[in-house]
């Protein structure tokens, strides 16, 4: 931060000793002490609010594209899952199947209204 050497601060202590005197020192030296506490405290909570905001904009930002991933992947999986069934189940087959049975059916119905009317 600041770059003070031995001889510096000597010269500093020197100068300061001879401007405020010995009776006061101490009290200047307390007042400045407190002064560069609190203008740390406010530099590190304007450091932390502003860490803060960046953090929240990237949560925001993470929070968006989980979503969007979330959504698709679920989509993806049904879609699959569906895909799946009916590779599995065979639509057409089971169409083709009901479209026999509806047939027999009705040919079985048409025999028998056939048979009744022979025997009229």
């Amino acid at each position: 931060m600041l770059d003070i050497g031995f001889p510096e601060f000597l010269l500093i202590s020197f100068v300061l000793l001879i401007v405020v005197g010995p009776k006061d020192l101490p009290k200047v030296l307390r007042s400045i002490s407190s002064f560069v506490r609190k203008i740390k405290s406010m530099a590190s909570q304007f450091h932390s609010g502003i860490d803060d905001l960046a953090n929240e904009a990237e949560i925001s930002d993470l929070r968006k594209e989980v979503d969007k991933i979330d959504k698709n992947s679920l989509i993806e999986d049904h879609v699959g899952e569906i895909k799946e069934l009916e590779n599995d189940v065979n639509i057409k087959s089971i169409k083709n199947d009901v479209d026999d049975i509806k047939n027999a059916k009705s040919t079985k119905i048409n025999k028998k209204s056939n048979s009744k009317i022979k025997n009229l």
